[in-house]
C-alpha cells in the first residue's frame, strides 16, 4: 500500500511540475506539455497509429528494500522509482547536416524534473526522495524519439511487526 501511495504522490507531483513546461515538440512541431504516466504508455490507437505520444513521464516502481531490523535502526524503507522520459524533435538541417537539438530538449526535461524533486524534497510529508538520484542518456536513439532514463530511491514508512502473544526472554513467539 506504502509504494502504491508513493507512485500516485509522484505522479500527481510531476504533473503539477510539467504543467506549465511546453518545451518539447509534439504533433506538428507544436510546443506541449509532458503527459505523465503511471507504469507504462497507453497503448497505441489503431485508428490513429501515427500519432505522436511526446513528450511524456512515465514514473513505474521497480523495487523495494526493507533493512534489516536492529534496535536501533529506523523503521524506514527504500523504494527505488524508475523515471522514463521521451521527447520528439525533428531537428531543421537548415547547413545541411542534422543537429541533435532532440537531446537537449530531453536534457532539459530530465533536469527541470530532478531539480523539482530535490528542492521538495518529500512529497505529501510521507516520502523522502534519497541520493544517488541516477540518469542516463542511452548513446543510441530512435531519431526523431529522444528517451532518457533516471533512477530515484525513497524513503518510505516500513511495515511493523505485531504481536498477538508474549514474547520469550529471546525474542520469540510462545
Amino acid at each position: 500500500m506504502t509504494a502504491f501511495m508513493l507512485l500516485q504522490a509522484i505522479v500527481k507531483f510531476l504533473k503539477g511540475t510539467v504543467a506549465d513546461y511546453a518545451a518539447a515538440q509534439g504533433d506538428r512541431g507544436n510546443l506541449r506539455t509532458p503527459k505523465v504516466f503511471d507504469w507504462f504508455l497507453p497503448f497505441k490507437n489503431p485508428s490513429n497509429p501515427d500519432k505522436i505520444d511526446f513528450p511524456y513521464i512515465v514514473a513505474r516502481i521497480v523495487e523495494g528494500n526493507d533493512p534489516l531490523m536492529e534496535p536501533a535502526a529506523p523503521l524506514l524503507s527504500t523504494v527505488r522509482v524508475d523515471l522514463l522520459f521521451g521527447v520528439y524533435n525533428e531537428s531543421k538541417a537548415a547547413d545541411g547536416f542534422v543537429h541533435p537539438d532532440g537531446a537537449y530538449d530531453l536534457l532539459n526535461l530530465m533536469e527541470h524534473v530532478r531539480i523539482a524533486l530535490f528542492r521538495e524534497a518529500a512529497l505529501e510529508n510521507k516520502f523522502r526522495i534519497e541520493k544517488p538520484y541516477n540518469w542516463k542518456i542511452p548513446e543510441e536513439q530512435p531519431y526523431p524519439l529522444w528517451v532518457g532514463q533516471a533512477q530515484s530511491i525513497w524513503t518510505v514508512q516500513s511495515a511493523t511487526q505485531q504481536y498477538n502473544g508474549r514474547l520469550d526472554i529471546h525474542g520469540h513467539i510462545f
